[in-house]
Protein backbone atom coordinates (compact mmCIF):
# COMPACT_ATOMS: atom_id res chain seq x y z
CA UNK A 1 0.00 0.00 0.00
CA UNK A 2 1.37 3.70 -0.98
CA UNK A 3 0.24 6.38 1.80
CA UNK A 4 -0.66 9.72 0.07
CA UNK A 5 -0.76 12.59 2.47
CA UNK A 6 -1.61 16.29 1.58
CA UNK A 7 -2.32 19.49 3.60
CA UNK A 8 -5.74 21.08 1.98
CA UNK A 9 -8.44 19.88 1.22
CA UNK A 10 -7.96 21.18 -2.34
CA UNK A 11 -5.10 19.02 -2.95
CA UNK A 12 -6.33 15.42 -1.63
CA UNK A 13 -9.84 16.22 -3.26
CA UNK A 14 -8.03 16.47 -6.59
CA UNK A 15 -6.57 13.00 -6.10
CA UNK A 16 -9.23 11.54 -4.80
CA UNK A 17 -11.22 12.06 -7.92
CA UNK A 18 -9.08 9.38 -9.70
CA UNK A 19 -9.77 6.54 -7.18
CA UNK A 20 -11.50 3.81 -7.12
CA UNK A 21 -13.40 1.30 -4.88
CA UNK A 22 -12.99 4.01 -1.86
CA UNK A 23 -14.14 3.11 1.51
CA UNK A 24 -13.35 5.75 4.19
CA UNK A 25 -12.22 5.20 7.52
CA UNK A 26 -12.47 7.05 10.45
CA UNK A 27 -8.60 8.13 12.07
CA UNK A 28 -8.55 10.15 15.57
CA UNK A 29 -10.15 13.26 16.39
CA UNK A 30 -7.38 15.94 16.20
CA UNK A 31 -7.89 19.48 16.74
CA UNK A 32 -6.54 21.60 14.23
CA UNK A 33 -6.74 25.79 15.22
CA UNK A 34 -9.94 25.05 17.16
CA UNK A 35 -11.71 23.18 14.79
CA UNK A 36 -11.95 19.36 14.46
CA UNK A 37 -9.96 18.00 11.43
CA UNK A 38 -11.79 16.04 9.12
CA UNK A 39 -9.10 13.25 9.51
CA UNK A 40 -10.41 10.81 7.60
CA UNK A 41 -8.72 7.89 5.35
CA UNK A 42 -9.74 7.25 2.19
CA UNK A 43 -9.14 3.82 1.02
CA UNK A 44 -9.27 2.65 -2.54
CA UNK A 45 -7.20 2.14 -5.53
CA UNK A 46 -5.04 3.91 -8.60
CA UNK A 47 -4.93 1.03 -11.24
CA UNK A 48 -3.94 -2.09 -9.63
CA UNK A 49 -1.99 -0.33 -6.94
CA UNK A 50 -4.16 0.34 -3.31
CA UNK A 51 -3.43 3.31 -1.80
CA UNK A 52 -4.93 5.13 1.33
CA UNK A 53 -5.24 9.31 1.19
CA UNK A 54 -5.85 11.95 3.94
CA UNK A 55 -5.52 15.31 4.72
CA UNK A 56 -3.15 16.40 7.54
CA UNK A 57 -3.49 20.69 7.74
CA UNK A 58 -1.04 23.12 6.84
CA UNK A 59 2.63 23.17 8.51
CA UNK A 60 5.10 20.93 9.89
CA UNK A 61 3.38 20.10 13.38
CA UNK A 62 0.14 18.42 11.85
CA UNK A 63 2.11 17.31 9.02
CA UNK A 64 4.16 15.18 11.41
CA UNK A 65 1.36 14.43 13.67
CA UNK A 66 -0.35 12.75 10.85
CA UNK A 67 2.21 10.97 8.73
CA UNK A 68 2.71 9.18 12.57
CA UNK A 69 -0.75 7.85 12.35
CA UNK A 70 -0.92 7.35 9.00
CA UNK A 71 2.04 4.97 9.26
CA UNK A 72 1.41 3.19 12.66
CA UNK A 73 -2.14 2.39 11.18
CA UNK A 74 -1.85 1.43 7.59
CA UNK A 75 2.13 0.35 7.45
CA UNK A 76 2.85 1.32 4.02
CA UNK A 77 5.51 0.69 1.80
CA UNK A 78 5.75 4.29 0.67
CA UNK A 79 4.67 7.82 1.74
CA UNK A 80 4.29 10.33 -0.53
CA UNK A 81 3.56 14.03 0.37
CA UNK A 82 1.37 15.74 -2.55
CA UNK A 83 0.27 19.32 -2.79
CA UNK A 84 1.32 22.99 -3.99
CA UNK A 85 4.57 25.00 -3.68
CA UNK A 86 5.57 28.06 -4.64
CA UNK A 87 8.41 28.76 -6.61
CA UNK A 88 12.48 29.40 -6.34
CA UNK A 89 13.93 29.09 -9.08
CA UNK A 90 13.48 31.60 -12.09
CA UNK A 91 13.45 28.22 -14.27
CA UNK A 92 10.30 26.98 -12.48
CA UNK A 93 6.71 28.81 -13.09
CA UNK A 94 3.85 27.92 -12.42
CA UNK A 95 1.75 25.05 -13.18
CA UNK A 96 5.18 23.05 -13.53
CA UNK A 97 6.05 19.89 -10.96
CA UNK A 98 8.55 19.38 -9.02
CA UNK A 99 9.80 16.17 -7.62
CA UNK A 100 12.08 16.40 -4.60
CA UNK A 101 15.61 15.01 -4.39
CA UNK A 102 15.59 16.55 -0.60
CA UNK A 103 13.40 17.60 1.41
CA UNK A 104 15.43 20.61 3.50
CA UNK A 105 14.31 22.74 6.78
CA UNK A 106 15.25 25.97 5.57
CA UNK A 107 14.47 27.71 8.64
CA UNK A 108 17.04 24.91 10.58
CA UNK A 109 19.94 26.72 12.70
CA UNK A 110 21.96 25.15 15.49
CA UNK A 111 25.29 26.28 15.94
CA UNK A 112 28.02 23.86 14.81
CA UNK A 113 25.48 21.38 12.66
CA UNK A 114 25.95 21.88 9.13
CA UNK A 115 23.09 23.63 7.09
CA UNK A 116 23.18 22.98 3.61
CA UNK A 117 21.06 20.94 1.42
CA UNK A 118 23.26 17.48 1.89
CA UNK A 119 23.52 17.84 5.94
CA UNK A 120 21.96 14.92 7.84
CA UNK A 121 20.94 17.63 10.37
CA UNK A 122 18.41 19.79 8.02
CA UNK A 123 17.85 17.15 4.74
CA UNK A 124 16.29 14.16 4.16
CA UNK A 125 16.76 12.30 0.80
CA UNK A 126 13.60 11.17 -1.14
CA UNK A 127 12.50 8.31 -2.86
CA UNK A 128 14.79 7.43 -5.74
CA UNK A 129 12.40 5.41 -7.34
CA UNK A 130 9.54 7.95 -7.70
CA UNK A 131 12.07 10.07 -9.62
CA UNK A 132 13.12 7.42 -11.93
CA UNK A 133 9.28 6.85 -12.75
CA UNK A 134 8.65 10.25 -13.55
CA UNK A 135 11.50 11.11 -15.17
CA UNK A 136 10.18 8.11 -17.68
CA UNK A 137 6.77 10.02 -18.19
CA UNK A 138 8.63 12.88 -19.98
CA UNK A 139 6.03 15.34 -18.45
CA UNK A 140 6.54 19.12 -19.62
CA UNK A 141 7.41 21.44 -16.95
CA UNK A 142 9.13 18.53 -14.38
CA UNK A 143 11.65 19.23 -12.30
CA UNK A 144 13.59 17.40 -9.81
CA UNK A 145 15.65 19.16 -6.72
CA UNK A 146 15.59 20.36 -3.34
CA UNK A 147 12.45 21.35 -2.06
CA UNK A 148 12.72 23.71 1.53
CA UNK A 149 10.44 24.26 4.26
CA UNK A 150 9.21 25.95 6.86
CA UNK A 151 6.47 27.37 8.88
CA UNK A 152 6.47 30.17 6.56
CA UNK A 153 3.93 31.18 3.73
CA UNK A 154 7.33 32.25 1.63
CA UNK A 155 6.48 35.88 -0.10
CA UNK A 156 9.47 38.21 1.32
CA UNK A 157 12.74 39.33 -0.78
CA UNK A 158 14.43 38.85 2.77
CA UNK A 159 12.98 34.78 2.79
CA UNK A 160 14.24 34.34 -0.47
CA UNK A 161 17.47 35.75 0.34
CA UNK A 162 18.12 33.87 3.55
CA UNK A 163 16.80 30.28 1.59
CA UNK A 164 19.35 30.95 -1.28
CA UNK A 165 22.15 31.74 0.89
CA UNK A 166 22.34 27.98 2.16
CA UNK A 167 20.27 26.71 0.00
CA UNK A 168 21.06 27.89 -3.13
CA UNK A 169 19.64 24.43 -5.37
CA UNK A 170 16.31 24.89 -3.92
CA UNK A 171 13.60 24.94 -6.77
CA UNK A 172 10.41 25.71 -4.19
CA UNK A 173 9.58 26.31 -1.21
CA UNK A 174 6.05 24.67 1.19
CA UNK A 175 5.06 24.21 4.28
CA UNK A 176 5.00 20.22 4.75
CA UNK A 177 7.35 18.14 3.35
CA UNK A 178 10.10 18.31 5.66
CA UNK A 179 8.21 17.30 8.69
CA UNK A 180 6.50 14.45 6.20
CA UNK A 181 10.00 13.39 5.46
CA UNK A 182 11.40 13.30 8.96
CA UNK A 183 8.88 11.22 10.09
CA UNK A 184 8.62 9.10 7.61
CA UNK A 185 12.75 8.57 7.89
CA UNK A 186 11.98 7.81 11.51
CA UNK A 187 9.91 4.83 10.97
CA UNK A 188 12.43 3.72 7.80
CA UNK A 189 9.27 4.30 5.41
CA UNK A 190 10.30 5.71 2.20
CA UNK A 191 9.11 9.40 1.30
CA UNK A 192 8.59 11.32 -2.22
CA UNK A 193 7.98 14.97 -2.01
CA UNK A 194 5.91 16.58 -5.27
CA UNK A 195 4.79 19.69 -5.03
CA UNK A 196 2.90 21.58 -8.40
CA UNK A 197 3.69 25.29 -8.44
CA UNK A 198 0.74 27.24 -7.08
CA UNK A 199 3.35 30.72 -7.39
CA UNK A 200 6.48 32.41 -7.97
CA UNK A 201 8.21 33.71 -5.37
CA UNK A 202 11.18 35.14 -7.39
CA UNK A 203 8.26 37.61 -9.07
CA UNK A 204 7.24 40.21 -6.65
CA UNK A 205 3.56 40.12 -5.95
CA UNK A 206 2.79 36.85 -7.21
CA UNK A 207 2.29 35.35 -4.38
CA UNK A 208 -1.26 36.72 -4.53
CA UNK A 209 -1.80 34.63 -7.37
CA UNK A 210 -2.07 31.54 -5.34
CA UNK A 211 -5.90 31.25 -4.94
CA UNK A 212 -6.68 31.66 -8.31
CA UNK A 213 -4.24 28.96 -9.65
CA UNK A 214 -4.88 26.73 -6.87
CA UNK A 215 -7.50 24.38 -8.32
CA UNK A 216 -5.97 23.63 -11.13
CA UNK A 217 -1.85 23.21 -10.24
CA UNK A 218 -3.65 21.06 -8.00
CA UNK A 219 -4.99 18.45 -10.70
CA UNK A 220 -1.81 18.66 -12.54
CA UNK A 221 -0.05 17.14 -9.32
CA UNK A 222 -2.92 14.42 -8.71
CA UNK A 223 -2.57 13.86 -12.24
CA UNK A 224 1.37 13.10 -12.07
CA UNK A 225 0.97 11.63 -8.54
CA UNK A 226 -1.60 8.83 -9.90
CA UNK A 227 0.66 7.93 -13.44
CA UNK A 228 3.89 7.22 -11.05
CA UNK A 229 1.62 5.28 -8.45
CA UNK A 230 0.00 3.13 -11.14
CA UNK A 231 3.58 2.55 -12.28
CA UNK A 232 5.25 1.91 -8.73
Amino acid sequence: MIAVICAMKEERDALLKKMTDVSVKRGKKLIYHGEKLDNEYYVGKLGKKEIVLCRCGVAQLYASISTLLLIEKFKPELVINLGVAGSLSEDVHVGDIVIGKRAVNWRFDVPGWDRKEDSMYCSFVCDEKIIHIAEKLKTEGLHIGTIVTGDEFIYKKSQVKEIKRFFPESLCGEMEGYAVAGTSYAFSVPVSIIRSISDETLVSGNFKEFDFNLENVCKKAAVLCAEIIKRY
